[in-house]
This record gives C-alpha cells, sequence and structure tokens, in this order.
C-alpha cells in the first residue's frame, strides 16, 4: 500500500533490520485508517501519536478503537489530537495539490 504509515514501517523495519519496531513511536499527520492500524500492531510499535481525527475512516478512535481490542497479542498506547488544527491545514494542503 502506499499509505505514509504502512511506507514509514517498512521502511524502518528495513533500516533496524527486523519488522518488529518494539519500543518505537509513530508519528502522523492523521489518524490511521484500518489497514495501517492493523500494520502497527503486527509491527509491534510502542506508541502511536497522531493529529487529526478521521471521522470517516479513523480506525484508532474516530470510527472505531481497533487498537484496543483485547485479541490483539500486543496493545499500543495511543496520543490524539496532538497539533490537530495544523495538521488539518497540512492535509487541506497537501490535497489540494494532488488535485
Amino acid at each position: 500500500s502506499g499509505h505514509a504509515e504502512v511506507r514509514a514501517l517498512r521502511e524502518a523495519g528495513q533500516r533496524l533490520g527486523n519488522y518488529r519496531l518494539e519500543g518505537c513511536t509513530l508519528f502522523v499527520t492523521l489518524e490511521p485508517c484500518m489497514m495501517c492500524a492493523g500494520t502497527m500492531v503486527h509491527a509491534r510499535i510502542a506508541r502511536l501519536v497522531y493529529g487529526a481525527p478521521e471521522p470517516r475512516t479513523g480506525m484508532v478512535e474516530s470510527k472505531a478503537n481497533l487498537l484496543a481490542q483485547p485479541w490483539f497479542n500486543h496493545q499500543i498506547e495511543i496520543t490524539g489530537g496532538v497539533l490537530a488544527v495544523p495538521a488539518k491545514r497540512l492535509l487541506k494542503q497537501f490535497f489540494a495539490e494532488k488535485r
């Protein structure tokens, strides 16, 4: 997938020589989707910090709290809404340039 979270996790795994990124924190602009959240669990990151919530597809807190499910073998600490207003502006600018 081309989502930034998946790409960042893949590159970090390559640089560290291990797909398990235990002890690592992932900082992202937008609340992750289901696919990205699942990839984070698989990578076993310790913490996720995101800026803007995503009310339509956010699977960390907005639509569902996928990362808090008890059946996962790994739990991720979540901090959301960090610099949410600037993050929204940045995303708006990014997508305006893409179109």
